[in-house]
């Protein structure tokens, strides 16, 4: 047999030697990161049960792979002796050394994406009145508004406090609008000399300047803004104010012995929800006069209605979704299991899209999909057994963004078309979250009742492991 140059030889053996420590470097590194994983992430949730931090088990593979090579290697390099060179040693290290960039970046991609705390605002602390709900301003600014029955008050897009509204002295802050068009939203609020509530307020979200107040008796249920009107329900009537001066536009008085439930305003509609000697009647209200445009006997055994939407004109009850045309007829019926009827569940409208979560089965959570123009059930994105959907919204690009709670808290980013995810989950690590919470981009408002949690937080990609 030929014996190979000596400079083949050294050369030979430098690199074995490189190629050792390389996957030594890198073995190491999946060992101590296989253990971070066991002992903090996994914390005491059971692998069994899919609470294994993901990645983990490939993460070993590719453990025990490098370690296996780096035997073999060693082996090779201590039967031919190729360790006695200080140069060999020297390029090893190196090697070494920039072979734990790749590794990482291995380990980066097998973990998939995560995101932790990054800052958040000081907590209420004990006494604080119960949270009412919360807006967001424009995508582009990242303004949050949260509201209590004491205070309102506007977050700019870095989290820092930016303006307070006071409840008037003695009253208090008892509703507000779900919506924000135009960036105004709606409070109402009961002065000292009245229950809730007995006033109307238009805010604008960014600045928190009060664009002008209106005092109406006896207000019903939450305030509803919707193209460019502020709608309320009062006991004997539905009033109509132009969102931009206040002005009243029109009253539409209630049928006798009506009690109104609930209103919604749309571009060219308002949805009234009211109890009448018929049972529950949805009404459909003209947007520029008010005049009743059609009425719709909500049919037996639809418990507890609420509006969808106004336009399309929409509604759900114990578990049916029903869609109306323009003259009032229904369109089509979406039959239970599907859509929720209480604030219990998760649900968006966006476009004219119904997103919900429902249960499928004792312990499932899904995400349903359904047309406001035919009530057709488009699709279902089915998650693990255990996992709830906590939150749910649309966020500035277009896709649906939830929130689902398991073993570890994952974000979601959906196409509103197929339910399909956008990418992989992100996994949100150490955050304080409660049992009710909104979520805006990167920002999340907590809305119970404990003046522990901070207000609001925003995440951000995790640095390091």
């Amino acid at each position: 047999m030929d014996t190979p140059p000596p400079l083949v030889k050294r050369l030979r053996d430098h690199v074995k030697l490189a190629a050792a420590c390389a996957f030594s470097a890198v073995a190491v590194l999946y060992a101590v990161l296989c253990l971070r994983l066991t002992a903090v992430d996994m914390s005491d949730v059971v692998c069994s049960d899919g609470g294994c931090p993901r990645g983990l088990g490939p993460l070993v593979l590719w453990a025990l792979v490098a370690g296996l090579a780096a035997g073999g290697l060693w082996w090779s390099v201590v039967k031919r002796r190729g360790y006695r060179s200080a140069v060999g040693w020297v390029l090893a290290v190196a090697v070494a050394l920039v072979a734990l960039w790749p590794g990482w970046l291995g380990y980066s991609w097998l973990r998939g994406p995560h995101m932790d705390l990054f800052s958040y605002q000081v907590p209420d602390g004990p006494g604080a009145d119960k949270p009412l709900g919360s807006w967001a301003g424009h995508p582009d600014t990242g303004f949050v508004v949260r509201a209590r029955a004491d205070v309102v008050t506007g977050y700019n897009g870095e989290g820092r406090h930016g303006w307070s509204l006071p409840a008037p002295a003695g009253g208090a802050v008892c509703a507000m609008s779900s919506d924000t068009p135009s960036g105004t939203g709606l409070l109402t609020v009961t002065t000292a000399e009245s229950t809730c509530g007995n006033r109307l307020v238009a805010v604008d979200v960014t600045s928190g300047k009060q664009l002008w107040t209106k005092d109406i008796p006896k207000l019903v249920g939450k305030p509803s803004a919707g193209g460019s009107l502020a709608v309320t329900a009062t006991a004997d009537a539905v009033l109509a104010h132009d969102l931009v001066t206040g002005g009243e536009l029109w009253r539409s008085p209630l049928p006798a012995g009506a009690v109104a439930l609930e209103a919604a305003a749309g571009p060219d509609r308002v949805l009234l929800l009211a109890r009448t000697d018929q049972g529950v009647e949805l009404f459909a209200l003209g947007a520029r006069t008010g005049a009743v445009a059609w009425r719709f006997a909500m049919p037996v055994g639809y418990e507890s209605p609420r509006i969808v939407a106004a336009s399309p004109a929409a509604a759900v009850g114990d578990g049916r979704l029903l869609v109306f045309d323009d003259a009032g007829r229904p369109r089509g019926e979406s039959p239970a299991p599907y859509v929720p009827t209480t604030g219990e569940t998760e649900w968006l409208v966006a476009g004219e899209v119904l997103y919900a979560s429902v249960p499928e089965r004792e312990k499932r959570e899904v995400l349903a999909a359904f047309s406001l123009t035919d009530g057709r059930h488009l699709w279902t994105r089915a998650f693990e057994d255990d996992w709830r959907i906590r939150a749910l919204t649309a966020d500035r690009f277009g896709r649906i963004a939830l929130v689902t709670e398991g073993a570890y808290t994952h974000l979601w980013h959906l196409d509103p078309a197929t339910g399909k995810p956008r990418g992989e989950s992100t996994v949100l690590r150490g955050l304080r979250l409660g049992e009710s919470f909104a979520l805006y981009g990167r920002t999340f408002v907590n809305l119970d009742d404990d003046g522990r949690l901070p207000p609001i937080f925003d995440v951000a990609p995790t640095i390091g492991w």
